[in-house]
């Protein structure tokens, strides 16, 4: 009886040497992909903070500051030089007669003075929310004689005016393309008015 429980005994021995055996195999597999799997975490994490990195972060700041200093400003085409003139009348003149009175925080020439060429005009205003209103009423200029060669549209930057004027060209094409129709820029594309379809 005795010999009958030692020989159990080496069995359950052997039996639970192979199992630990099987464990400590799975065990070593479950590491290494584990290992594989940390390793290659690790290297998207850093290339994760790579693209977050200091210079990036400045840029994208430095974007924003940006286009909120733009959205409150303006650019008025055609505006007369006439000598010493006063800059802010004649441009609150012209704000007027688009329908408009905003409190002018500043306003300047950009460029410079040639014979014959007349310089655009920046023109700051209070708010964004000015500027979105005095766009929208722009188009009232057209009614008033002396303001028909007056053009107001947003202070954009190298890239958007880049991307504005390809839009322009676009539309004029379409235009000697298609007389019979007509086109508006909307957005960031050349639209059909839906009144001109046939």
């Amino acid at each position: 009886l005795i010999e009958a429980k030692d020989q159990q005994v080496v069995k359950l021995q052997e039996a639970v040497k192979g199992e630990v055996k099987t464990v400590q195999t799975e065990m070593k597999t479950f590491a290494s992909v584990l290992q594989k799997d940390l390793k290659s975490q690790t290297k998207e994490v850093k290339s994760a903070a790579s693209v977050f990195s200091a210079k990036k972060v400045g840029e994208a700041v430095k974007q924003v500051v940006e286009k909120e200093e733009r959205g409150k400003n303006l650019i008025m085409y055609g505006v007369p030089e006439e000598g010493d003139q006063l800059l802010e009348a004649c441009v609150a003149g012209v704000l007027e007669k688009a329908g408009q009175k905003p409190r002018i925080s500043e306003c300047c020439r950009l460029g410079l003075r040639r014979d014959g060429a007349v310089r655009p005009v920046k023109v700051t205003l209070s708010s964004s929310s000015t500027v979105v209103e005095v766009l929208r009423n722009s188009k009232m200029l057209r009614e008033a004689e002396c303001c028909r060669r007056i053009f107001i549209c947003p202070d954009r930057t190298v890239e958007q005016r880049k991307a504005q004027k390809g839009l322009v060209d676009q539309l004029k094409k379409m235009r000697t393309d298609h007389p019979d129709r007509r086109y508006r820029i909307r957005g960031d594309q050349v639209v059909v008015c839906e009144d001109s379809v046939p």
